[in-house]
């Protein structure tokens, strides 16, 4: 077993015992240069929150290789571990297979974007390999998910793919002001 292979074990034998609040924030973290085992991973386990599911679908750029399939004449022989977890996570939503969603999902101008153009090469090929579903691009009610220094003490360094630059712990004041805020947007 190589360094690559060993680092990959580990990584998911963290992740078997984090919750799936910590599996998002591992997405959220997520080096997409490295092997995406451990994000493979996730996306096929029974727990994993739709809004999981939705971040790494949207951030592999499934768009990308529809386009390169409908230039291919419409075959689908990619062999790319990316491509194989986008067409997974599409398959699980089109069967409505992620059941747990209590991590909330934002839906910006961009994944409207991506939905269009996914829906448009889709419609261009007799078979997909990736069928677009309208809860691709709904966003979805629930827990704000972050990555926060107490993750960052939880997650092995060696697994961390973003830098964590540390603020300042906010005084009373802010934290009275961020309140405050937060009840007069309800």
């Amino acid at each position: 077993m190589d360094e690559n292979e060993l680092q990959i074990q580990q990584q998911i034998a963290w992740l078997e015992t984090a919750s799936p609040d910590d599996w998002h924030r591992a997405v959220l973290d997520f080096n997409w240069d490295w092997d995406i085992g451990p994000l493979f991973w996730i996306a096929r386990q029974p727990q994993c929150d739709k809004a999981t599911a939705l971040t790494m679908f949207w951030l592999g750029q499934p768009a990308y290789y529809l386009i390169l399939a409908a230039e291919n004449g419409g075959t689908d022989d990619r062999r790319e571990p990316v491509w194989d977890m986008l067409k997974f996570i599409a398959q699980r939503i089109n069967a409505n297979g992620y059941i747990r969603s209590k991590i909330a999902y934002a839906v910006d101008d961009l994944v409207e974007q991506d939905f269009d153009e996914l829906v448009e090469k889709a419609d261009q090929l007799a078979n997909s390999p990736l069928k677009p579903h309208p809860d691709m691009r709904r966003a979805l009610r629930g827990r704000r998910i972050v990555n926060d220094v107490d993750f960052y003490r939880r997650y092995p360094e060696d697994f961390h793919g973003t830098v964590l630059i540390e603020l300042p712990d906010p005084s009373p004041l802010d934290k009275a002001w961020s309140a405050l805020g937060r009840l007069w947007r309800h």
